[in-house]
């Protein structure tokens, strides 16, 4: 004897599940580059971006064996 299904009760379809997991991860990869950066990222970026200066500083100053002030 096979089972009969109950059409009254209410739920989703697997369908109805992956199609809405899929809407929402196609959502957040759209999203996510967009959200500003926590500011202890963009501060550590910006001290980066110092030190990578100042070693170029110092080696123009020894390269040209001239201290920069």
């Amino acid at each position: 004897m096979g089972t009969r299904v109950n059409r009254t009760e209410r739920g989703f379809t697997l369908i109805e599940l992956a199609v809405v997991v899929f809407l929402l991860s196609l959502l957040t990869a759209v999203l996510l580059p967009r959200l500003p950066r926590p500011a202890g990222l963009r501060a550590n970026e910006a001290l980066r971006r110092l030190a990578g200066a100042v070693q170029t500083l110092h080696e123009e100053s020894a390269f040209k064996k001239k201290a920069w002030r």
